[in-house]
């Protein structure tokens, strides 16, 4: 079964695309500067208003008088008044702003009246600060050493704590022969020295 709140947004749904329907009355224009602000009035004249829409492309405000309630998915930055005449203010406009916006007041014995405003905002549009681009790339790269050094630094200790202590072992018998056989070279040479002064004193009897 459908809540309240449902079948409202089904009803103010279709009445949206019905008055999508109906023929302009007038339309207007009006231009804009980018970060200023606009007002956009439908001063319709209506002595028994039952709804009030204002749309543009897929966004929609209906307000309901005989249910005093409100459909919007517009942004925070456009507002709407529904006073008469109902007024639609958008602040800090952008280019995105740009476009027609359609405003509907349903009047029981008048019928529906429609009002289309074409909106363009002028001035160029928003550029990126380049400094922020640079910033953004230092930032990269440096976090990228970063990564690369914590990588080094964690295989270089997995490869050492790999080694066993039979190779550790080995590798310092290894050296402890290495220096005995230094050891043993030095004095292999030296006995040679000494055998070969004493043929020589032999020889020429020192």
């Amino acid at each position: 079964m459908f809540n309240r709140a449902a079948l409202l947004s089904i009803q103010l749904y279709a009445m949206g695309q019905v008055f999508a329907e109906i023929p302009l009355n007038e339309s207007r224009s009006k231009e804009v500067s980018r970060g200023g602000s606009v007002i956009l009035t439908c001063n319709i004249s209506r002595t028994n208003v039952t709804q009030i829409n204002w749309s543009k492309g897929s966004f929609l405000f209906a307000y309901s008088f005989g249910d005093n309630q409100t459909f919007s998915n517009f942004t925070s930055h456009t507002l709407i008044d529904i006073t008469f005449p109902p007024k639609l203010n958008i602040s800090k406009v952008q280019h995105d702003d740009a476009g027609l916006y359609r405003c509907n007041v349903a009047d029981l014995r008048s019928g529906t009246g429609t009002i289309v405003w074409n909106l363009t905002v002028s001035g160029e549009p928003e550029e990126v600060d380049p400094s922020w681009f640079y910033l953004y790339t230092l930032s990269a790269v440096g976090l990228l050493l970063v990564l690369c050094v914590f990588t080094s630094a964690v295989c270089l200790y997995r490869k050492l704590r790999a080694r066993t202590p039979n190779q550790i072992a080995v590798e310092g018998q290894m050296d402890i022969q290495s220096e005995g056989e230094g050891v043993t070279g030095s004095r292999t040479n030296i006995n040679r020295r000494s055998q070969y002064m004493e043929r020589v004193n032999y020889i020429y009897d020192l």
